[in-house]
């Protein structure tokens, strides 16, 4: 009869309650508008280039082994992998919490009396072995809160990835950034050199009194801009490369010049009569853009993905927190063997067990569990609007680094114009100034647009790459 009575008054709690577990469900992520292309796309960005990583567009051994050695010693990414871990261990937990437990107790206790009358002392002892089994079944959200720990560590996982991508990135950032400064440092050295020479010339002329002593002043100027701006350059690339050795996370490196930077072959194809100009890269930039769709985006961009996985958590909490506030089962059992001696668990005492069934409903928390719940739902939308302005962000990013990198191409095709058009200038007023044709006012405004310009195409040209690489970025690290 009392089975009857507690089945019968479970089934009434289900009854009583089963309705309002039926609407616990969780929210649903809204979709986002995806446009149908990127406007600045070139025709034909759609190709897929398979089996490279993304940097090796820039043909540079140099820049893959960094980006290899701080993918495998940077301190800040390692950390990041250890939240990935964490989040795993967690799932293990929640799904452990959802099983019976299983536990094992051994008792001892000893009791000395003596007797008011003063009879004879008594010492009671007793002892028991008793294995313990416990299951706490939450009538509703079980299955959300594993799916919540499940998508917490999917989405840490896709923040691992994010974090990656990122390193990679800044390597590839900073590494140009050094290329930048190294060239420029090799610019204003070679450019010290040859106004020293034509100080030498300038010094010569006025000893013998064929020039001013204001051209000799200008000349001399001219030779001390040059000569400043060595230490600053130089100071800029050891910063620089301190820099990408904190990135790469192990002993110091100084990095070396790569080997195409030794011969200008572009600036000789720029018909610059060998000077050099400062280009970057060994291998062609691509000019067709392998964009991809915009809906592609959404499924490669990791910090998208880890915003998606992030509010699919928030939903199922949710649905943990609504749960919070409906029945829940306990059952318990334990059993075992007592004696009164130590030596008697083992000489044949009846075993015993017990059993207990529990059903627990929350009457009257003062608000508390209601606040929980409105808590989470508020933590949900403001997940999913994260996740829509992520989104939202990335579609930002890919148009801004397309069109600078259309905009730096075009930049840089028509620099290049600039700078040889003054590499010629310098030549024809050099050769008008020893013939006595121009003044020494002319040659010195040559010398200083051509140095200005070559100083400022390398920058141009450095910029472009780091386009190239903000790109990669946004599209997720991909082609």
């Amino acid at each position: 009869m009392k089975k009857r009575i507690r089945f019968s008054l479970l089934a009434a709690f289900a009854l009583l309650f089963g309705g309002a577990a039926c609407t616990v469900t969780p929210p649903d992520v809204p979709p986002i508008g995806v446009p149908d292309g990127y406007i600045m796309a070139t025709r034909g960005d759609t190709l897929v280039v398979e089996g490279l990583e993304w940097w090796e567009i820039f043909g540079d051994t140099t820049l893959s082994r960094l980006i290899l050695t701080a993918l495998e010693n940077n301190r800040n990414l390692a950390a990041t992998a250890t939240t990935v871990e964490a989040a795993r261990q967690n799932l293990a937990s929640v799904r452990g919490s959802l099983a019976p437990a299983i536990d094992l107790a051994a008792e001892g206790s000893a009791t000395y009396t003596t007797p008011a009358t003063g009879g004879k002392k008594q010492v009671g002892q007793s002892y028991s072995l008793l294995p313990r089994v416990s299951w706490e079944v939450a009538l509703f959200g079980i299955a959300a809160a594993n799916e919540a720990a499940r998508e917490e560590w999917v989405a840490t996982e896709w923040g691992y990835r994010a974090a990656r991508l990122a390193l990679e990135a800044q390597v590839a950032e900073t590494y140009f950034q050094w290329l930048q400064y190294a060239r420029q440092l090799e610019i204003s050295e070679h450019s010290y050199q040859l106004r020293l020479e034509a100080q030498q010339k300038s010094d010569s002329l006025f000893y013998y009194g064929y020039s001013s002593g204001v051209d000799l002043q200008q000349a001399r100027s001219l030779t001390a801009a040059a000569a400043a701006n060595i230490p600053s350059y130089r100071r800029a690339m050891v910063q620089t490369n301190l820099i990408l050795n904190t990135l790469l996370g192990g002993e110091p490196e100084v990095l070396a010049m790569p080997s195409h930077s030794r011969e200008c072959v572009h600036s000789v194809g720029a018909q610059l009569d060998g000077l050099y100009c400062g280009h970057l890269t060994a291998a062609a930039l691509p000019v067709i853009i392998p964009s991809g769709l915009p809906s592609e985006l959404l499924e490669r961009r990791p910090d998208v993905m880890e915003a998606f996985h992030k509010a699919q958590a928030a939903a199922a909490t949710v649905r943990v927190a609504r749960a919070a506030r409906l029945p829940s089962i306990s059952l318990t059992g334990s059993g075992g063997v007592a004696s009164a001696t130590l030596k008697g668990l083992t000489s044949g005492n009846p075993a015993y067990w017990t059993a207990a069934l529990s059903l627990g409903q929350p009457l009257l928390h003062f608000g508390e569990l209601r606040a929980e719940e409105k808590k989470a739902v508020e933590e949900w939308r403001g997940a999913i609007l994260n996740y829509q302005q992520t989104a939202l962000q990335a579609f930002a990013d890919v148009e801004s680094a397309l069109v600078a990198i259309a905009t730096y191409e075009a930049e840089c095709e028509r620099y290049l114009g600039l700078l040889q058009a003054n590499s010629r200038l310098r030549t024809m007023t050099e050769a008008l100034y020893y013939d006595g044709l121009a003044s020494s006012l002319n040659l010195i405004d040559a010398e200083r647009n051509l140095y200005s310009s070559q100083l400022d195409y390398v920058s141009l040209l450095s910029a472009q790459l780091q386009a190239y690489v903000s790109l990669y970025k946004a599209l997720g690290g991909s082609w």
